[in-house]
């Protein structure tokens, strides 16, 4: 294993490292070449380079690469964008690499408990998205009817910009396809915006290990547990999910983020009851490519991490 470094960089590394990472994730965000193809795919881990330079040097290096990135879009795009960038890409680095910095390197070797640490750190992730996405979406317009109508014009115009018609002679009205599609528009950006951390700071914190930079042992992500608690939370949310306006947009983002975080205990279970299997890179391999071309199965994995969480299906094999 590569033993982490933990001696502090020096301040102009430090300062060449925060600028480098925040240019890279302000091209990568996508908010400075909206529309380019290959952007789009590099946006869903825009803020990778802040969790390597987090991870690799220090949380605060991941906090000057989140101001330097919310600085130039400011400066080629507007505020709001800015503010985007800082609440979803570079607080987030900070507090993450931040949090992981002080728990993980109290430990001398293997965690007993960096799984459940992981899942509470999921936890209040879930539940951040979740307010800044409604908090702006109230900000973007108050009246959630209005915001809904709004959303439904841009699919309706997107949907034209194609050179698709509403109504085609011999079908049906697409009119409820639009207000379905409205609807959860919302709670997919919030759950998007989550995915899009956790990859993140997965790879960062890989990519850290790897060159040796790491100031912690990385946790193992087959260990990933949610605190007790976190089915009866997602029960509350997915009821008051079915309510209308913010209260309702604010607990579907925390039941899907949730779903998702149940998702990843699945996969866990998969990759700790696999231990010491023959083929088992050829059978983790072969199931991530499922999930990720088909998603279908996504639910069977979430079914996973909730029995996992009741009945905890990797005892005696951590």
């Amino acid at each position: 294993m590569v033993q982490p470094v933990t001696a502090p960089p020096s301040l102009s590394q430090a300062v060449l490292v925060g600028t480098a990472a925040g240019f890279a994730t302000a091209f990568m965000s996508g908010l400075l070449t909206p529309g380019v193809a290959p952007v789009i795919f590099l946006s869903l881990i825009a803020p990778l380079p802040l969790f390597i330079a987090g991870f690799g040097w220090h949380p605060l290096v991941a906090a000057l690469g989140g101001l330097v990135a919310a600085l130039t879009v400011n400066l080629l795009t507007g505020a709001a964008a800015s503010f985007a960038v800082v609440a979803m890409l570079g607080l987030p680095a900070f507090a993450i690499t931040f949090i992981s910095e002080r728990q993980f390197s109290r430990y001398d070797g293997r965690p007993a408990r960096d799984g459940i640490d992981l899942g509470r750190q999921m936890i209040t992730l879930v539940l951040y998205a979740a307010i800044v996405a409604t908090v702006s979406a109230m900000v973007i317009e108050p009246d959630f009817s209005l915001l809904q109508q709004r959303i439904r014009k841009s699919v309706e115009a997107a949907y034209h910009l194609v050179g698709m018609q509403v109504t085609v002679s011999g079908s049906k009205d697409l009119g409820p396809l639009f207000d379905l599609m409205a609807g959860i528009m919302l709670p997919l950006s919030g759950l998007l915006a989550m995915v899009t951390i956790v990859v993140s700071a997965t790879l960062g914190a890989m990519i850290a290990e790897r060159s040796g930079r790491i100031a912690f042992i990385r946790p193992d992500l087959y260990r990933f547990r949610l605190p007790g608690g976190a089915l009866i939370l997602i029960g509350i949310a997915f009821i008051v999910g079915m309510r209308e306006g913010y209260v309702g947009l604010l607990a579907e983002m925390v039941a899907l983020g949730l779903a998702f975080a149940f998702m990843l205990q699945g996969l866990a279970v998969v990759h700790a009851r696999t231990l010491g299997m023959e083929g088992r890179t050829l059978i983790l391999a072969a199931l991530w490519a499922v999930l990720i071309f088909f998603g279908v199965p996504a639910v069977l994995f979430i079914l996973a991490g909730m029995a996992d969480h009741l009945f905890d299906f990797r005892r005696g094999r951590l």
